[in-house]
This record gives structure tokens, C-alpha cells and sequence, in this order.
């Protein structure tokens, strides 16, 4: 899965994911000035199919019925505790399909939101280690 880590993600989890077998790729910086929609746009007319990003809120303020993307959010964008749950966090990607959004909560849940038949559903992935600042 070709997989673009958002701006405001520690950059060293590109290199962290690839040592983990994703195909991960930095955020261009021309794209920082984009909108959320505008940006889910042009990430899949890139060819990218997971937006790995610290925004928990994409889901709500964007639909990603139809779309050929998924997205992941982190709890943190603490770069010793998102490098300490790179395995979790490529396991989320694997397992992250078109049209989901999904979140990694801070207790180590991972739950999955999307729109079928124009119903929303959610349910969860087993959840990993918690994110706990230490």
C-alpha cells in the first residue's frame, strides 16, 4: 500500500514504516497549503492509497464514501511514542481499505468508521499497546 505521511507526523516514521515493509513516502510541502478535501484529492490522484495523519477529525469534517484512500490517525504526534508503536501503526495501514477511516486511540484501540449503503458503520481491529507518555 503506497503510503503518505502527513505533515504534522514526525518525519522519521517514513523511514521507520518502509524497515517494516510500507511503502512510505514524506509529505510534499506543496501540498500543506491544500484543505482537507482538496488534499484527499490530490493524495489519490497520486497514486497513494493510506494518508497517515495526527488529524482525528478528517472523519468528520470529510466523507471518504467512494474514495480510493484510506485514512489512519494517530493519537500523538510525539515522535518517541509514534516510533515505539511503528509495528502497530503498519499493522493499522495493512488492514486500513478504501473509504475507511481509521483511528488509533490513545488506550491502544483501533477503530474503523466508514459509510456503507449510505449507513455509517464502525467496528474495531484488535487493539495494540496504549499510548501513554511515560
Amino acid at each position: 500500500m503506497r503510503t503518505v505521511v502527513d505533515e504534522g507526523v514526525p518525519r522519521q516514521l517514513v523511514q521507520a514504516l518502509r524497515d517494516h515493509g510500507i511503502d512510505a513516502n514524506r509529505f510534499p510541502r506543496h501540498w500543506a497549503a491544500l484543505g482537507n478535501g482538496a488534499l484527499l484529492k490530490t493524495i489519490e490522484e497520486a497514486g497513494f492509497s493510506v494518508l497517515v495523519t495526527n488529524d482525528k477529525n478528517m472523519a468528520h469534517q470529510q466523507s471518504l464514501q467512494g474514495r480510493s484512500i484510506a485514512v489512519v490517525a494517530l493519537p500523538y504526534n510525539k515522535r518517541r511514542l509514534i516510533l515505539e508503536r511503528v509495528e502497530a501503526i503498519a499493522d493499522t495501514i495493512t488492514h486500513a481499505r478504501p473509504g475507511e477511516h481509521v483511528v488509533i486511540c490513545l488506550d491502544g484501540r483501533r477503530l474503523i468508521h466508514s459509510v456503507i449503503n449510505g449507513m455509517p458503520v464502525s467496528r474495531e481491529l484488535p487493539a495494540v499497546a496504549p499510548f501513554k507518555a511515560r
